[in-house]
């Protein structure tokens, strides 16, 4: 190939643009602090921080769920323990009552206490929180307990909602990780037919105090038990499913942090390093600019003018 001075002075500029180019691009990634501009830079880079981005979100919408399921069986928990200190009380009332050597009217005032009971029972079971009901399954726009009241406004029946209050709201809070949010209202107080039913054994409680009626407080007393035990199994459920989340959340933690720095290493730039570089291509350019000025003849100037 014959080399010409158009040659030359093609090749010259070429080299200058070049340089321009690299230059340009060292001030972007000052600027920006990014390694990576665009995906031509470095395809692969950009495809493994593309993945890592997507898992990043997918990481953040996880601890979402997480948290919000967190709230929920929080809350949940506020309302069985509230309802086991209540039952607690149910029953040291129900062994007082059995008690022989207690009069009609101390019956009486028990069963006034009782009743008090039944009502924070059934206010504890239609408990709503952030608009829905926690004990209502899938009806969370529903009172799961419905009650019917004698002329003088004192609760006889309870029942719950027939369209089902066990539905399990389950969440997702990693991969392959999902955890019920949520405790069915029959887990908590019993099915309304059951003779454990709490409310209905609260009706039968204060129904016997104040008929004075020792033997069939007695007869109760295995009832609240187990109505008891129900409640405390309820709680442990509630606290292994609380841990289980705490656990994800640590690991969501982790998991995030490792990814955050995985993606950083592709993509954020070593601005001592591009700092470095700028300088080196900027001193070239200033070469290249005073050797290209020697070797293009003046005429060729004149007319890329």
């Amino acid at each position: 190939m014959r080399v010409t001075q158009t040659l030359l002075s093609q090749q010259a500029l070429n080299a200058l643009q070049s340089n321009l180019i690299a230059i340009g691009k060292s001030h972007a990634r000052l600027a920006t602090g990014r390694q990576l501009q665009e995906p031509s830079d470095d395809p692969a880079g950009h495809a493994a921080a593309t993945r890592l981005t997507a898992r990043l979100t997918a990481i953040k919408q996880f601890r979402t769920q997480a948290e919000w399921a967190q709230e929920l069986l929080n809350a949940t928990d506020t309302v069985a323990d509230g309802l086991v200190s209540l039952m607690s009380r149910a029953q040291e009332l129900a062994v007082s009552g059995a008690n022989g050597t207690l009069s009609a009217a101390e019956r009486a005032a028990m069963a006034g206490e009782v009743d008090q009971l039944l009502e924070e029972a059934v206010e504890l079971a239609n408990t709503s929180h952030g608009g829905r009901y926690l004990l209502g399954g899938f009806e969370v726009a529903t009172p799961p307990l419905s009650v019917t009241r004698d002329a003088a406004g004192q609760i006889t029946a309870a029942t719950w909602n027939p369209r089902g209050v066990d539905g399990a709201v389950d969440v997702d809070i990693d991969e392959g990780s999902t955890v019920q949010a949520n405790l069915g209202g029959t887990q908590v107080l019993g099915d309304d037919t059951d003779p454990t039913f709490l409310p209905a054994l609260l009706v039968r409680l204060r129904d016997a105090l104040a008929a004075d009626d020792q033997a069939g407080v007695n007869a109760l007393l295995a009832d609240l038990g187990t109505a008891e035990s129900r409640l405390t199994a309820s709680r442990s459920t509630i606290g292994a499913r609380l841990r289980r989340i705490d656990r994800a959340l640590d690991d969501l933690d982790t998991a995030r942090l490792a990814a955050e720095d995985a993606r950083s290493s592709i993509l954020d730039a070593d601005l001592g390093r591009v700092a470095v570089e700028l300088s080196q291509q900027e001193a070239l350019y200033q070469a290249a600019l005073r050797a290209t000025a020697g070797a293009i003849q003046p005429s060729l100037l004149e007319f890329l003018r």
